[in-house]
């Protein structure tokens, strides 16, 4: 019995530093730091980021609304989405795409897909990755609607996040990777400990 007990406590010693070793090798959870926090103006022109490191991956933030026709009820539209609905600038009453099949703020004058509509209970609010490529981007609201700017008013807020390491090698990863590593070691220690035990009792009682 005293040498089944010492193969079971070598084997579970083994067992707990490879999932240590695979814990700290794993992907862990990030942070992220604002660097950049800008405002693209309803009445045109571009504004500048800094320059995105190349290969990393970027997560940016547009928000708020900006009129696209000031002169008329105060018409309304954000980064991918415009309402016929003056009643509330704020939380529309309908809403639209951005005709054919554009958005209304752009990255390096290209049209982005910013993703299902936010109304004002979520502050119109899009999110997107970017991967950086060495080099700054820009953005620009582009009028959609009568391409007049001399009706426009407001801004679209635009921020941009970098990730950090808090932990680990990898960052940006999703942290139910790490519960899942934890679960599959638990269940394989399970697997083989439990057959030695019992394979030792009936060896013992025999």
């Amino acid at each position: 019995m005293k040498v089944c007990q010492k193969i079971i406590f070598v084997f579970s010693s083994m067992l707990f530093l490879i999932g240590m070793l695979v814990v700290v090798a794993s992907p862990v959870m990030a942070d992220e730091v604002l660097i950049w926090d800008e405002y693209a103006l309803g009445i045109g022109g571009e504004v500048v980021s800094p320059i995105l490191q190349d290969g990393k991956l970027y997560r940016i933030v547009a928000d708020e609304i900006w009129w696209y026709n000031d002169t008329f009820n105060n018409l309304v539209a954000d980064a991918q989405y415009y309402t016929t609905d003056p009643s509330n600038n704020w939380y529309w009453g309908n809403h639209f795409p951005a005709p054919g099949s554009h958005s209304f703020l752009q990255i390096n004058g290209q049209d982005v897909d910013w993703g299902p509509f936010s109304n004002g209970d979520t502050g119109h609010t899009y999110t997107i990755y970017y991967t950086g490529e060495g080099a700054a981007i820009t953005f620009r609201i582009v009028d959609w609607i009568d391409g007049d700017y001399g009706n426009n008013d407001c801004k679209i807020r635009v921020r941009i996040y970098k990730p950090v390491t808090v932990g680990g090698y990898v960052v940006d990863s999703n942290p139910f990777e790490v519960v899942g590593l934890w679960i599959i070691g638990a269940v394989t220690v399970v697997l083989i400990t439990v057959p030695i035990v019992k394979y030792c009792r009936k060896t013992h009682r025999g």
